[in-house]
């Protein structure tokens, strides 16, 4: 909602300062942006990231300010900045309840819209065409001058206060009964007015405004935009009266007196264009009395350029992303287990790397006595991808040369043959996370070096995913966030500006666990990355008295 609120933003501090525009521009100024507002948050979902090189040194060059739980500067080294993304959830989220307050809110709001559409149906069930000859001859004449396609439908009824008009296939206008004893030049100023809408096509920008609004309820901006969308409506519909000859003078007289006859308003929610509402009339007559004022049309290819352009903005805006700067919300709650044992690797899910044999540590060859190698015990994190690695659909193998000592410890790891985009640190981070068995030489244990072959295939991340996300899930209320308690110098400096955003798992004793580097910067970057953040600490977030698991993502700025 924050692009549409800034879309909304814009157009009311730009749309009401064009007063030399017609108002015909200025309505189709309020509905680009008011149409725009109502896609983005729908763009936002179908359309995929898009993250240019330029907004990556934007947000290197500016640091966020908001959503952070704090930035920390490690000293003599790069800037760090770390922002929750998740917490263990209670049975309802602050999520559940904002998404149950707005449901009810659109449901209550479009009820009332409904109302508005039972009320036409009952003034129209006393509804008869209009066969005044001079009423049909006038409503001829000025469809001719309008250059209408088709001559909208002419009805008149005993209920109706004021002329008012609806339809989009078959337009239909319908006038008081008193219609029949106007005057002429009022029931032409009365049935220009109305053919006016028609021609412009208002009634189905009236509804769809509606709609809008009844789905955005929440939110006062696109209120705003509705209200004055109306009002230029009305305008623009007066100034195509104007045109066609009518004296300005005259018709406000014909105008305030329709008002007055009427002794009522038709509703703002109403599914119709009603000529005469209060609320925009003295507006409308100060603008039917300036002679100098603006009262040009709009045309077909106007429309379609404005709409063009706010593609070509919108687009883009919904779709680009700022990497770490935005606040990541988990969305589920997922019960998985995110260690699976070497013995479940013919089950479903992912399948356990095998170990390869290179050579025993410290053995002339291979060949003395029978050699078995290390086995992966416990498969605690899957690889995950990075960004730019999924953006780019970058699959395939990345081998890790591996030395297992004889009590199953990790004690070396590093990428014979990689994949880049980031794909190579984190099939490290995964990896040394693993438990393993050792390998066997003689039948005892004994230190083995090995290789292992970590595959990134697009079609298990969602299950990786899905192992991972187990770790956090969403944000409720009542946590009080984690506080770093301790940080760490960086080993050396590193020939490199720029960040590297990891995906972070703070567990209940404030312990930091990568998952994984989401935007990776160089192999030497990113490795110094995760070796320093691992050896931070954190006081717990805690959540009903209770420490918690917490979803973090960490910035570490490198600046040369």
């Amino acid at each position: 909602m924050i692009r549409a609120t800034i879309v909304l933003l814009v157009a009311h501090l730009i749309v009401p300062r064009l007063r030399r525009r017609s108002a015909a521009e200025r309505h189709l100024l309020w509905a680009v942006s008011l149409g725009t507002a109502a896609v983005l948050p729908v763009l936002g979902v179908l359309l995929p990231a898009w993250q240019p090189a330029w907004t990556r040194d934007l947000v290197d060059a500016w640091a966020p300010s908001f959503a952070a739980l704090g930035p920390w500067t490690a000293q003599g080294g790069p800037d760090v900045v770390v922002r929750a993304t998740g917490i263990e959830a209670s049975a309802w989220t602050l999520g559940d309840w904002v998404a149950l307050i707005w449901t009810a809110g659109a449901v209550v709001t479009l009820l009332v819209l409904a109302s508005e559409v039972v009320k036409l149906a009952r003034l129209l069930s006393a509804v008869v065409p209009v066969v005044d000859l001079r009423c049909l001859r006038i409503s001829g004449d000025v469809a001719r001058e309008l250059r209408l396609s088709r001559l909208p439908l002419l009805l008149q009824s005993p209920r109706a206060l004021i002329p008012v008009t609806w339809g989009a296939r078959r337009p239909r206008v319908l006038l008081p009964a008193s219609a029949t004893e106007w005057s002429d030049e009022r029931l032409r100023a009365v049935l220009a007015h109305e053919f006016a809408h028609v021609r412009r096509g208002d009634w189905l920008v009236h509804v769809l405004a509606h709609v809008v609004c009844a789905t955005y309820w929440f939110h006062p901006l696109f209120w705003m935009t509705e209200r004055d969308l109306c009002r230029e409506s009305e305008q623009a519909a007066d100034d195509e009266v104007l045109r066609l000859g009518l004296d300005g003078g005259n018709y406000a007289a014909h105008l305030l007196a329709i008002v007055r006859a009427s002794r009522a308003s038709a509703s703002s929610r109403a599914p119709l264009v009603a000529m005469a509402r209060r609320s925009h009339l003295e507006r409308r007559v100060a603008a039917l009395l300036n002679a100098c004022g603006n009262r040009g049309s709009i045309t077909r290819r106007a429309v379609v350029a404005t709409a063009a352009i706010a593609i070509a903005v919108a687009v883009p805006l919904v779709a680009m992303t700022s990497g770490g700067a935005a606040v990541d919300i988990a969305i589920q709650t997922l019960n998985l287990r995110p260690v699976i044992s070497a013995s479940d690797a013919s089950g479903p899910g992912p399948v356990v790397p095998a170990v390869r044999l290179v050579r025993v540590a410290g053995a002339a060859s291979d060949a003395d006595g029978t050699v078995v190698a290390p086995v992966v015990a416990e498969y605690t994190t899957p690889p995950l991808y990075s960004d730019e690695a999924r953006r780019r659909g970058i699959e395939g193998l990345v081998t890790v040369g591996v030395q297992v000592d004889a009590s199953g410890r990790l004690t070396r790891a590093g990428i014979v043959k990689g994949l880049g985009f980031g794909l190579d640190q984190n099939a490290l981070v995964a990896l040394r996370q693993w438990r393993f068995r050792p390998g066997v030489r003689a039948g005892r244990p004994a230190a083995i070096d090995a290789e292992i072959d970590i595959e990134f295939s697009l079609r298990s991340e969602a299950v990786n995913e899905l192992i991972a996300n187990d770790m956090a899930t969403l944000v409720g209320p009542g946590v009080a966030p984690p506080q770093a308690v301790r940080t760490a110098r960086f080993p050396r400096r590193v020939g490199a500006r720029g960040t590297v955003l990891l995906d972070v798992v703070l567990q209940e004793d404030g312990t930091p666990k990568i998952v994984r580097i989401l935007r990776s910067l160089t192999q030497e970057a990113d490795e110094v990355a995760v070796r320093h953040f691992e050896q931070w600490r954190f006081s717990p977030a805690m959540k009903d008295g209770r420490p918690v698991k917490v979803r973090m993502n960490a910035e570490v700025r490198f600046h040369g």
